[in-house]
């Protein structure tokens, strides 16, 4: 046997190979550990629903209003519309635009940075879709909508027009999947289906493969790692390593939502909770 080789299952294991791959397990279970979250301020209003995007600008939704808060709680803007309720969907992957749609009116609502709307788009108009979840491209240049008849993920340009339909995906799973959120970040595109997993895709719609993390809420794609809600715990789950990392200290708050470096929810008297992460 050579020297600085030891035997393990059969297999010759380089010792300071042994001590790396120690090194790293260590750091993957400390993680899950290591991330303890520190109370920053309590926004006193009881929304109807909550969202924080990459750049932790934090939103609250309101009937006919959505506002917008920095990471510090501090009011930047707020928005006005007929068009907001309970169901309405607040997408925003950065600080340059923010997308609601609106299912019960059949609108998408797009608003700069601001807030100041840009345009409504009536969803009704776009082409016999049937759309159930929209999500915005990563340089907010394009909308993606998931036409749930045809189980299509199709591509709009700023004109509304179609350029691009993927394949059928129910033909490629093997079952028909109903997504709530459309996430596109980097060279990837992520579909969440809560009962049957992610479906990553490459930005231009092509199918990829799918991951089978299941029920699961308001995911997060931030520097490469997935983030999401699973029971009352925060997990992640590193697309390198394919491991899931559950985050022990997650604060007691419902509907949690997650920032690149700050997450909030709703504590015991739906109030709004800012947490440094």
């Amino acid at each position: 046997m050579k020297k600085g080789y030891s035997l393990s299952n059969g297999l010759f294991i380089n010792k300071s190979v042994k001590v790396v791959l120690l090194y790293f397990f260590l750091l993957v279970s400390y993680s899950s550990y290591a991330a303890t979250p520190t109370f920053i301020k309590t926004i006193a209003k009881k929304p109807l629903d909550i969202f924080i995007n990459t750049t932790n600008d934090i939103f609250l939704l309101h009937k006919g209003m959505l506002e917008r808060y920095d990471a510090e709680g501090r009011l930047m803007q707020s928005y006005g519309s007929i068009y907001i309720n309970e169901r309405t969907q607040i997408v925003s992957m950065n600080g340059f635009k923010t997308i609601l749609f609106s299912p019960d009116y059949g609108k998408i609502i797009q608003l700069d940075n601001r807030l100041r709307e840009l345009s409504v788009i009536d969803a009704l108009a776009l082409g016999t879709y049937i759309i159930t979840c929209v999500g915005v491209s990563y340089d907010n240049n394009y909308l993606w909508i998931w036409d749930v008849a045809t189980q299509r993920l199709i591509k709009l340009d700023k004109d509304q027009k179609p350029i691009f339909s993927s394949n059928t995906l129910s033909m490629l799973v093997g079952k028909s999947i109903n997504p709530r959120q459309i996430i596109e970040s980097g060279i990837l595109l992520y579909l969440a289906d809560v009962r049957d997993g992610l479906f990553i895709f490459d930005n231009q719609g092509n199918y990829i493969k799918q991951i089978p993390i299941t029920d699961t809420k308001n995911l997060r794609v931030i520097d490469g790692v997935i983030y999401y809600l699973k029971g009352d715990y925060i997990f992640s789950y590193d697309n390198l390593t394919f491991t899931e990392t559950r985050y022990t200290q997650t604060p007691n708050l419902k509907n949690i939502q997650i920032g690149k470096t700050v997450l909030c929810g709703l504590n015991k008297e739906d109030y709004v909770e800012i947490w440094k992460f």
